[in-house]
C-alpha cells in the first residue's frame, strides 16, 4: 500500500500514489489496484497507505484500509487496476478511519480503527466462506474504546481454539500532538466474543508498562507477548507478577534496557520491553 502522490500508471507512467501493489520477487510491480477517487484521495491527506493490509487464510483474498476508513477486499490474483468511475474490487465498505492493520482468524476480521476526537472501539467482521465476503456490520466490539493511533491486534491460539486477542492501547504517546504521556495498555479480549476482556496491563499493582510508542504491536512467540515501551519506567526491572485471565495465567516481567554508550544517563531508565508469558 502507498501513500499520496502521483498516479499515472493508468496512462502508462510508473507512478502508484494511494494504490495497493503486487510486486515479484525482484520488486516489480505485477498488478495493483487504485481507487476511483486516488486524486480527492491524495489532495485531501487521506493516504491509503496509513493502513495495511491481512491475507485471508483459505482464499486468495486480502483485506486493508487507509486513513479514509474506505475497506477494499481484493483479488490477489486480479487486483482490478483503475478506473475513474467505479472500483473493480471483490467487496468495499466504509469503517473507522486506519492507521493499523487488521487481523484475521477463524474467518472473522479484528480491526481497531480511528474515530477523530473520541476512542473507538475494537471490532470483529464476520467473512462469509461460501459468498466470499465480509459482514459489514461488525459482529461485536470490545468494550472499551482506543484514541488514536488505533492498534494493530495480533492474535494467539491454540490452532482454531483458544483465540487471543493482543492489542496495544498506545494513545498516550508522549508527543506534542499526543496531549499526553503515559504507560502503553496492553489488553487481552476473547477472539470468539470480543467484547470479554480477558485482561489488561493496567490491572492490579505494580503491572504498568512503560510510556507508550505509537504503532507499536504486540508481538507473539514461544509463549510470549513482547511490546515496545519508552525508557521511562523507574520500578524493579525484575518484576514479575502472576496475573489471573479467566483460567489462563500469566507472567509479566519486564526486561531491563541495557546501558548504551555516548547516552545520557536520562535515557537509559527502564525497560526495553515487556513480556507476557502464558503458563
Amino acid at each position: 500500500m502507498t501513500g499520496n502522490g502521483t498516479f499515472d500508471a493508468d496512462s502508462g507512467g510508473s507512478d502508484y500514489g494511494d494504490s495497493y501493489l503486487k510486486l515479484s520477487n525482484g520488486l516489480s510491480v505485477t498488478d495493483w489496484f487504485t481507487p476511483h477517487d486516488q486524486d480527492s484521495l491524495s489532495s485531501g491527506d487521506q493516504d491509503v497507505g496509513a493502513g495495511g493490509t491481512a491475507l485471508l487464510f483459505g482464499q486468495t483474498l486480502l483485506v486493508g484500509a487507509g486513513k479514509s476508513g474506505a475497506f477494499y477486499v481484493l483479488d490477489r490474483n486480479n487486483m482490478g487496476h483503475f478506473s475513474p468511475s467505479t472500483d473493480a474490487v471483490v467487496q468495499t465498505w466504509t469503517a473507522a478511519r486506519a492507521f493499523s492493520t487488521p487481523a484475521f482468524w477463524n474467518n472473522t476480521m479484528y480491526y481497531f480503527g480511528v474515530a477523530f476526537g473520541s476512542d473507538q472501539a475494537g471490532q470483529a467482521y464476520a467473512f462469509n466462506t461460501a459468498a466470499g465476503l465480509f459482514n459489514i456490520i461488525p459482529t461485536a466490539q470490545t468494550s472499551t474504546g482506543f484514541g488514536f493511533p488505533g492498534a494493530t491486534p495480533s492474535i494467539s491460539s491454540s490452532g482454531t481454539s483458544n483465540g487471543i486477542v493482543w492489542a496495544i492501547d498506545s494513545s498516550a504517546y508522549c508527543t506534542p500532538q499526543s496531549g499526553s504521556c503515559g504507560p502503553a495498555i496492553l489488553h487481552a479480549y476473547s477472539a470468539t466474543t470480543l467484547a470479554n476482556e480477558l485482561w489488561n496491563s493496567s490491572q492490579g499493582s505494580g503491572n504498568a508498562a512503560g510510556n507508550a510508542v505509537k504503532f507499536t504491536v504486540p508481538t507473539v512467540v514461544n509463549g510470549k507477548v513482547y511490546i515496545g515501551t519508552r525508557g521511562n519506567h523507574t520500578g524493579d526491572s525484575t518484576v514479575r507478577r502472576q496475573l489471573q485471565a479467566k483460567s489462563t495465567y500469566m507472567v509479566f516481567c519486564q526486561i531491563e534496557k541495557p546501558r548504551v554508550k555516548g547516552r545520557p544517563a536520562a535515557l537509559l531508565a527502564g525497560p526495553l520491553a515487556q513480556i507476557y508469558i502464558p503458563s
